[in-house]
């Protein structure tokens, strides 16, 4: 019996494996595999999405989404390639996109398309994304094909890192001088991504973003820093133009900045990228892990939970009514601020989260009260951006209206230094419109210290400090500031006594014939004329990227290249920045630059004018567009 029930159990296997074989030939495998807004691990570029991935024994089909400004072109490059373990799958085919063709973007900034390439093999988990093997070109590198929905936590963490607490309540800002050094580590990196550098943008307490680069080892994705530090800073870590992250510095500590690369691609993963629903996907991700004083604030401001952010929405265009008259506008900017707080008391759960909410919606409240938002909305409503707002269409905004915010919190309190609208509330202390910050019962103390010494930087860091001013500050009742402007003016002398590249000295003619001056002795040459200043973040990554063409494919004696900027860039910092510019460099005072500026209706920077070898010239903004900037002058070049 037993002999037999054996028997019979193997002819049972034997039947039901030949019937899954005979099923198998009679279907074959999988024809076709589609996967709908794949998760995606890291990516050069904003401007491209996908929407669905779909596998077939013919082809592998991306569909794409673009997203960039209106009237401006992408291209996809027609040797572009995917690679999936070790092995590229050639470009195709495409449709709806001409590859190697400009294509312009509509006025809704969106678009879509879809590529074709070579067919991958249906069990592919994973793949990357190469529009060609240029350095600019864009790759989307992990386009996972499992149906992940979320990233994995990253590895190589400490783990008195990763379990940091969260304070209470928001620390205090240190107001001390000090050389701080970043080390910066990328988790999750890759070779292939091949990083060589990132921008540190750093938020001082004086309102002043400074830019430091930090050199990174492409093998690893490490790098370090080092600056000179006033005070708690605020900083933003960005590689090309994509956040990695935030971080509060203490002043004068050695600090590891932990950034999970995931977050470059984070927030097209955040949202269900069809459009369909908008639920939060992953609500522990954390962008960036410190160490050091404020770890635990920098978990806080880091981890994306789903908490609401309350704000002011100041830059919706419908914040307040232009119609609004002194006393209207001060009561909406009130009860604005009352409502929202109201709703940090009443939503917020921890007393850390309902304290940082709170002080940004009061360094909202300062800015709003001292800038006026009114012809924001005038703006809006007419649609006349970038036009001036008529001056008899608004009531001015009175002092003792403006002033009325001083009921609603302690304006004195240092902790307003902290929030992450800080450069709002720095922007309301240094350049306001209305002299609300100089009410007569504005008791003594930081900020109060802080309005006087604000005009002492344009003087510290161009080496113009008196012995007069200094006995000013040293007056103050915040000894830090003495201590800030005393190491900057020490280090204003030290770039300009060691700084041997100078500016050239600008033509001696009327300024209705400075420009013509300035390109004259290039007659016969292409010029570009690039219209700059140091604190202009795209001006200095246009230039970055400008950099490596004059000894490559723009390197020509036929070429100059001329840089103008005006007396808003510190010279400390100007003559330190034009010695890695290559090019002929001159720093225009303000009758000049508002000459110029007029001569060519300039409406921001960078700008440029391109001359040409017949020496007409003209202005060319549409060559803030790095690739056609490069075609265009390849082309003029070549005439």
């Amino acid at each position: 019996m037993k002999k037999n029930s054996a028997k019979q159990v193997c002819m049972r296997m034997f039947m039901t494996c030949l019937t899954v074989l005979l099923t198998m030939q009679a279907f074959g495998a999988p024809k076709s595999k589609t996967v709908e807004y794949p998760l995606i691990e890291f990516g050069t570029t904003e401007a491209l999405d996908i929407a669905k991935v779909e596998l077939t024994k013919k082809a592998a089909v991306l569909y794409m989404d673009a997203n960039a400004q209106p009237h401006t072109w992408i291209r996809i490059a027609a040797d572009s390639y995917l690679k999936a373990d070790g092995k590229k799958y050639m470009l195709i085919g495409a449709e709806g996109i001409q590859p190697d063709s400009l294509f312009w973007m509509p006025k809704s900034g969106k678009a879509s398309f879809s590529l074709r390439f070579e067919p991958m093999p249906m069990d592919t988990k994973a793949f990357d994304f190469i529009e060609s093997d240029c350095e600019e070109c864009w790759k989307l590198y992990g386009i996972d094909l499992t149906g992940k929905k979320i990233f994995d936590k990253p590895e190589g963490l400490p783990k008195e890192v990763a379990d940091v607490a969260l304070p209470e309540s928001v620390p205090e800002p240190i107001l001390k001088c000090g050389k701080t050094t970043v080390r910066l580590h990328l988790l999750g990196y890759r070779p292939e991504y091949n990083i060589n550098s990132i921008n540190i943008y750093v938020n001082t307490l004086l309102g002043r973003q400074e830019e430091l680069e930090v050199k990174m080892d492409p093998k690893n994705g490490e790098g370090e820093v080092t600056f000179l530090q006033y005070g708690t800073a605020y900083a933003m870590v960005v590689c090309d133009m994509m956040s990695f992250g935030n971080a509060w510095l203490a002043p004068g500590e050695t600090v590891d900045l932990y950034a999970d690369v995931h977050s470059n691609r984070h927030w097209f993963n955040k949202y269900d990228r069809s459009g369909k629903l908008a639920v939060l996907r992953d609500t522990s991700f954390q962008s960036m892990y410190t160490n050091g004083m404020y770890a635990g604030l920098n978990k806080y401001v880091n981890v994306d939970d789903g908490r609401p952010r309350y704000s002011f929405q100041l830059y919706s265009g419908d914040f307040a009514d232009y119609k609004m008259t002194s006393a209207e506008y001060a009561d909406h900017v009130i009860s604005t601020y009352k409502t929202l707080t109201d709703n940090v008391n009443k939503y917020c759960t921890s007393k850390l989260d309902r304290e940082y909410q709170t002080l940004s919606l009061k360094q909202d409240a300062c800015y709003a009260m001292s800038n006026d938002f009114r012809p924001h909305n005038y703006s809006s409503v007419h649609h006349t951006w970038g036009q001036p707002v008529p001056t008899d269409s608004i009531a001015p905004l009175k002092p003792e209206d403006a002033q009325r915010i001083l009921s609603l919190f302690d304006i004195n309190d240092p902790q307003l230094l902290m929030g992450r609208n800080m450069m709002n509330f720095f922007a309301a202390v240094a350049a306001p419109s209305v002299d609300w910050m100089q009410a007569k019962n504005l008791p003594d103390g930081l900020i109060k210290d802080l309005t006087k010494v604000i005009r002492f930087e344009d003087k510290a860091i161009n080496a113009q400090l008196t012995d007069t001013d200094f006995a000013e500050l040293k007056a103050m009742s915040t000894p830090f500031f003495y201590d800030v402007f005393s190491l900057k003016q020490a280090e204003a002398k030290r770039i300009l006594d060691n700084t041997e590249i100078k500016a050239e000295r600008t033509p001696d003619v009327p300024v209705e014939q400075l420009f013509d001056a300035i390109i004259a002795p290039y007659k016969g040459k292409v010029i570009l004329v690039d219209f700059w200043n140091t604190w202009c973040g795209p001006c200095r990554a246009s230039i970055k990227m400008n950099e490596p063409l004059k000894q490559g494919e723009l390197k020509s004696d036929d070429l100059v290249w001329i840089y103008i900027a005006d007396e808003s860039s510190p010279l400390s910092t100007y003559l330190s920045m034009i010695s890695n510019i290559q090019g002929v460099h001159y720093r225009m005072n303000n009758e000049q630059w508002e000459y110029i500026h007029d001569k060519f209706n300039i409406d921001g920077i960078p700008s440029y004018v391109l001359v040409g070898k017949d020496g007409d010239y003209s202005l060319r903004n549409d060559l803030r567009n790095h690739g056609l900037l490069k075609e265009t002058l390849l082309k003029a070049l070549a005439e």
